[in-house]
C-alpha cells in the first residue's frame, strides 16, 4: 500500500500530464485524497470525466465508481491502476477506459484524444420545436397523436410536431432508431433488448417489431461496436 505522499506525487504527475495533453483552456481539474471524499462531492457535481485509482486506502477506486455510477452513467470513467487484475470487478462500473501504470505521455494522449471525442458527443444538442435537447440525454420518443412525448434522463416533456418529422430529424444521428410505428430510441441510453422488448437504462421496457426485431438487434450491436472504435463509453 502506497503512503499519502506517494498517492500525492502520483495524483500531481497524473494532473500535469493530462494538462499537458488537454488544449482547451478552460479544462478544471480537481483531486480528491480518498474515494470517501469523491463520493460526498459527486452527488452535488458533474464531471466530464473522472480518473479513478483502484488501490487507495478506505473506499478503494471500485467502490467510489459505484457510488459515481448510481448517480450518474454520463460521466466517463477512466481507472489508473497498477493491478490490472481488478479490472473484472470493475467491468460493471462501465468503465470508458484503463491506464495501467506505470503509463507513457502517448498512452495518455490517446486516452485523452478519445475523452475529447466523447465529451463532444455528449454535449451535442438537437432543436426539437422550440426547445433544445441534449442528444445524450434523450432516452426515446413516442408519437401521441400530433405531439410527441420526449422521455429524457430527468422527464418528460411533451411537444407538438408530427412523429414522422421528429424521426426524420432523429435517424440523421447513428444512435436513433425507430423500433415500431411511432417509438423511436436512442441505442446509446439502452440497456439490452430481451425477445421483443428494447429495455432502457431507466428500465423503461419498449415494445419492437416483431418484423423488424432482428434488424433492430443488429443496428443495436452495430453501434456498440462503433462507440467503441471511436472511443465510447
Amino acid at each position: 500500500m502506497q503512503d499519502f505522499d506517494d498517492n500525492k506525487k502520483e495524483q500531481e504527475s497524473l494532473s500535469a500530464a493530462i494538462k499537458r495533453n488537454i488544449e482547451s483552456s478552460d479544462t478544471v481539474i480537481e483531486l480528491f485524497d480518498s474515494g470517501e471524499e469523491f463520493s460526498c462531492v459527486v452527488k452535488d457535481k458533474t464531471y466530464d470525466a473522472v480518473f479513478m485509482d483502484i488501490i487507495m486506502e478506505g473506499q478503494n477506486g471500485i467502490e467510489a465508481a459505484r457510488s459515481l455510477r448510481e448517480i450518474t452513467l454520463d460521466t466517463l470513467l477512466i481507472f489508473v491502476t497498477s493491478s490490472p487484475e481488478y479490472m473484472a470487478q470493475a467491468f460493471p462500473c462501465h468503465a470508458f477506459d484503463y491506464i495501467i501504470k506505470p503509463y507513457t505521455e502517448q498512452r495518455m494522449k490517446e486516452v485523452l484524444d478519445d475523452v475529447k471525442r466523447a465529451v463532444d458527443r455528449n454535449r451535442r444538442t438537437v432543436e426539437i420545436g422550440k426547445e433544445r435537447f441534449l442528444l445524450n440525454d434523450i432516452l426515446y420518443v413516442y408519437s401521441d397523436s400530433n405531439y410527441c412525448e420526449i422521455h429524457t434522463k430527468h422527464g418528460t416533456r411533451r411537444i407538438r410536431i408530427p412523429f414522422s418529422e421528429l424521426s426524420e430529424q432523429l435517424l440523421h444521428y447513428s444512435c436513433f432508431w425507430v423500433i415500431n410505428r411511432g417509438t423511436a430510441i436512442n441505442f446509446d441510453n439502452t440497456s439490452h433488448i430481451s425477445r421483443l422488448d428494447c429495455v432502457m437504462i431507466n428500465g423503461d421496457r419498449l415494445s419492437a417489431s416483431r418484423r423488424k426485431i432482428k434488424e433492430i438487434e443488429k443496428a443495436f450491436l452495430s453501434r456498440q461496436f462503433n462507440k467503441l472504435l471511436e472511443g465510447g463509453n
